[in-house]
C-alpha cells in the first residue's frame, strides 16, 4: 500500500501548485504530504479513497504554509494553463487587441482571487481549477457537500463582484 502513495506524486504536485501558487512551495508540500502519508499509513482507515486522503493532507499542508507566509501572486496558476496549450494553438499569432484584453482580464481575475478568503479560493481552485467533483472537494476540505456548494456560490459571487468593480 505504501508504494501506491508515490503513484500520486504528480497529482499532488499539480494540486499543490494550484493551492500554494509557487512551484518551489508545491514541491515542498508534495514531498511533505507523501512523507506524512507514508508515516501515517497505518492509521488510514479507508473511509475515503487513498487519493482523497492524500489531497486532504496536501490541502492542510498548503494552509499551514500560507499561515506562515505573507500572501503572494497567483501568476503560477495561469502559467500552468499557458503551458498546457496544444502546439497548434501556440503557433497561431494572437491579435494584439486580444492579448491586451486577456492580460487585463487575467490581472482582474488574479486580483479577485487573491482577495478572496482562503476557504473560498481553495473551493474554487479544487472544483474549477483542479476539476475535482463536489464530493471529492468537500472531502478534501473537510466540509459537507452543501457547505461546499455554499462556499462555491459565495466565492463565485465575490469573484464576480470583484470583476465588475474592476
Amino acid at each position: 500500500m505504501s508504494d501506491r502513495i508515490w503513484d500520486y506524486h504528480e497529482d499532488l504536485e499539480r494540486l499543490a501548485r494550484y493551492l500554494c501558487r509557487h512551484p518551489e512551495d508545491a514541491a515542498d508540500v508534495t514531498q511533505t504530504t507523501l512523507v506524512k502519508a507514508a508515516e501515517k499509513l497505518e492509521g488510514f482507515r479507508g473511509e475515503a479513497s487513498l487519493r482523497t486522503w492524500l489531497h486532504r493532507i496536501a490541502t492542510n499542508e498548503c494552509r499551514m504554509l500560507r499561515r506562515r507566509r505573507a500572501p503572494s501572486s497567483l501568476d503560477e496558476l495561469f502559467d500552468d494553463v499557458a503551458e498546457g496549450r496544444a502546439p497548434e494553438q501556440a503557433d497561431l499569432a494572437p491579435d494584439p487587441e486580444e492579448v491586451v484584453l486577456d492580460l487585463e482580464l487575467r490581472e482582474a481575475v488574479l486580483a479577485g482571487l487573491e482577495n478572496l478568503p482562503d476557504r473560498y479560493r481553495c473551493a474554487l481552485l479544487l472544483v474549477d481549477g483542479h476539476g475535482l467533483s463536489y464530493d471529492r472537494a468537500a472531502e478534501v476540505m473537510g466540509v459537507t457537500g452543501p457547505a461546499l456548494r455554499s462556499l462555491l456560490f459565495r466565492a463565485r459571487a465575490a469573484l464576480r463582484s470583484a470583476l465588475e468593480r474592476s
